[in-house]
């Protein structure tokens, strides 16, 4: 951490520093995470376009979500669970209520190679689509696995109040 970050830490709210002090062991795929908290997420929560969705069980946070909707782009940022609370929904829980927020049901998102078998059944129950595979985005001769780049929405929402159309699985549509 650089001094900079320091003054940073300083100015975090204490929601935001407990989501940071959660993220930090759980990320080690991800080097400069805490910088790209302190310069990124905190900025954006304040302007709205971050959000952070905590889990917390017995008081303690036990998962997290964060997403980005800046207006050009609805992403995933970063989803962790506890280990011991792994397979028991919450990252359902966690992707649902960033959906939510994102309001859309293909939001760009990035995985680790070695992290993808443990989101691969979330991936599938979403029906998200693997668009792209780049090595050395985060760590040196490690595969990060892109979803839904450049995919429009499945669900569509008519006009008509409560209507709704899905266009045929099948067809993908690029932006």
């Amino acid at each position: 951490m650089n001094h900079q970050n320091a003054v940073c830490f300083d100015a975090l709210h204490p929601r935001e520093l407990e989501v940071l002090s959660f993220i930090l062991p759980l990320s080690r795929d991800y080097p400069g995470i805490e910088d790209w908290f302190l310069e990124k997420v905190a900025p954006g929560i304040k302007d709205g376009s971050r959000f952070i969705l905590p889990v917390h069980r017995f008081g303690q946070m036990v998962g997290v979500g964060i997403a980005k909707n800046d207006g050009l782009e609805k992403k995933i940022c970063t989803v962790r669970v506890a280990p011991i609370y792994e397979g028991r929904g919450l990252g359902i829980r966690v992707f649902d209520g960033l959906l939510k927020w994102l309001d859309t049901d293909r939001p760009r998102l990035t995985v680790s190679e070695r992290n993808l078998p443990k989101y691969s059944r979330l991936f599938d129950y979403y029906g998200f689509m693997e668009t792209s595979a780049t090595r050395g985005v985060y760590l040196p001769n490690s595969l990060e696995h892109g979803f839904n780049e450049g995919l429009k929405p499945r669900l569509l929402i008519s006009e008509e109040v409560g209507a709704a159309v899905c266009p045929p699985q099948t067809k993908l549509e690029a932006d």
